[in-house]
């Protein structure tokens, strides 16, 4: 786990491997950008162990290249990487600081919600399916957001109920991370991941 508080976003982020496992099957990956926006990724190979982990590397080794293009070429980008490979669940978001704008794109079962500072609670469903190398279509949804926004990306392993509970809340990112960890098993079935994050003032 850590928590980290870049220009304009605070961020705590959790991982943990299927029965502790060498290799997690999920990766992460953050950054902010030179234009001011900020760039997050969450990566699920299929599966768990070696061969997950070298599917969802391949898609966070791609975004590195050029983490600056769009965000459908960048899944495309991504599509690409993982041909050949066992595949994976991919979500990612862009923040644009300057409009207060959040944009996402997902496929696969990768979750992400998005809590405006006025309370109302957004959820949209990924691209049915996950990447492979076949060619996709990518949907894209924009919010804006405010100071207070929160929003949450995790991979299938967390399985987290009332999450209303966890974002709806003034409270920092961290805090929000760590009510969230205390959910997950010291040893988990499967590969656990998520980001967290909250925009500051």
């Amino acid at each position: 786990m850590s928590s980290i508080v870049k220009t304009n976003v605070e961020l705590f982020t959790f991982q943990r491997s299927k029965d502790l496992q060498q290799y997690s099957g999920d990766m992460y990956f953050f950054t902010e950008l030179p234009n001011n926006e900020f760039l997050c990724v969450l990566a699920d190979g299929l599966g768990s162990g070696i061969e997950a982990h070298r599917s969802a590397k391949a898609v966070i080794d791609a975004v590195k290249e050029d983490p600056a293009e769009e965000l459908d070429s960048l899944m495309d980008k991504c599509n690409q990487a993982v041909s050949g490979l066992r595949g994976a669940a991919v979500a990612m978001i862009r923040v644009n600081f300057v409009a207060h704008t959040l944009t996402y794109t997902g496929t696969g079962n990768i979750r992400f919600y998005f809590m405006e500072a006025s309370g109302k609670m957004s959820f949209p469903l990924s691209t049915m399916g996950f990447l492979s190398g076949r060619k996709q279509l990518f949907k894209l949804k924009q919010f804006q957001y405010k100071p207070g926004s929160k929003f949450l990306i995790h991979s299938d392993g967390l399985k987290l109920r009332k999450v209303r509970s966890y974002l709806d809340s003034p409270i920092s990112a961290v805090h929000t991370g760590h009510s969230i960890e205390r959910q997950i098993a010291s040893v988990p079935e499967d590969d656990v991941s998520f980001v967290v994050g909250k925009f500051l003032d």
